[in-house]
């Protein structure tokens, strides 16, 4: 018998640790400690390493300038050879008319290029007949500004004193620009310019030719080579870059 009221009695200590503790241990319990400075954020990914791809250069916009001297031109062969404009002879002095401009113009349209025409000036004709002629012969079809050529190659020799050049050359220029409402672009050829020094005069944006290296002077056109090889052009042929 006393062994079972020994037996109670440890079952009852037992049973006594389970159960709730006196109410001083409650009052007595401390806080859980909390930190002032909130941890730190985790890490953020790290993202993977990137390849630098250099900007590619700007591709220059590259044109032609052609006569009937150049044959039968294939445009579509042209414009896929990364051409993207052309200039066509249309007219020289007061009655030449190339006899290619007629066809050509609408073939370099329609083959996705910007085409425009350009007049062969007579240095020893007044301007105003010649730009009439040159206005007859364009219309109204052309995509890039009118130009004009003015060179000692084929003309009379020798030429006119320079301001009278300057006086029939501004009235070419007025003539075709109050029709067309398009400022001209002019093409000095470098013996020319050499023998008039015009360029300045005639305040217009300069079709410069300057073989192989950058032309000297401020240009719109600038005419790099007289022997490019471009496909749908039988032989070599004026290769110009636009600014």
């Amino acid at each position: 018998m006393r062994r079972s009221l020994v037996g109670i009695a440890v079952l009852l200590l037992v049973a006594g640790c389970g159960g709730p503790a006196p109410a001083d241990e409650e009052r007595t319990a401390p806080s859980p400690t909390v930190s002032a400075t909130p941890p730190p954020p985790p890490s953020p990914t790290t993202p993977p390493p990137t390849t630098a791809t250099p900007e590619s250069p700007r591709r220059p916009t590259l044109g032609v300038d052609v006569s009937h001297h150049k044959g039968v031109v294939d445009w579509p062969r042209v414009r896929a050879d990364g051409i993207s404009f052309a200039y066509l002879k249309a007219s020289e002095g007061t009655g030449f008319i190339d006899p290619r401009f007629a066809e050509s113009l609408p073939r370099a349209l329609r083959a996705g290029l910007r085409a425009g025409g350009y007049h062969y000036f007579t240095l020893c004709a007044p301007g105003a007949p010649q730009a009439a002629h040159f206005l007859s012969v364009i219309g109204d079809r052309t995509t890039m500004p009118p130009a004009v050529d003015v060179e000692l190659i084929g003309n009379c020799d020798p030429g006119p004193p320079r301001e009278e050049l300057l006086v029939e050359l501004r009235s070419f220029i007025d003539t075709v620009e109050a029709r067309t409402g398009k400022r001209m672009v002019v093409y000095l050829h470098p013996d020319l310019e050499e023998r008039y020094a015009i360029a300045d005069d005639l305040d217009r944006r300069q079709w410069v030719r300057s073989l192989g290296a950058r032309p000297s002077r401020d240009w719109w056109i600038w005419q790099r080579s007289d022997s490019a090889r471009i496909d749908g052009i039988a032989s070599p042929a004026d290769l110009n870059q636009m600014r």
